[in-house]
């Protein structure tokens, strides 16, 4: 049990500190390319239109590519 001006333990110290470093530096939850677009057939988020129909051409080509008009919202 600490008492008052001691030191805390070194496992204790440990712990407070990566309890404090979570919460400052608390990382985005979740996808960070959220709201961008998403591939209509496997849901996969893309960053932008290119890479839309780069992906289309590649992972679905019996598949056409929606415009990019579709994805504007």
């Amino acid at each position: 049990m600490p008492t008052a001006g001691k030191r805390p333990v070194r496992g204790q110290e440990m712990t407070e500190a990566r309890a404090a470093d979570k919460k400052a530096g608390s990382k985005p939850k979740g996808d960070v390319r959220v709201g961008a677009m998403k591939c209509n057939v496997c849901l996969a988020p893309m960053t932008n239109y290119a890479n839309v129909k780069q992906h289309y051409e590649s992972k679905h080509p019996k598949e056409t590519c929606p415009t990019e008009e579709s994805f504007a919202k």
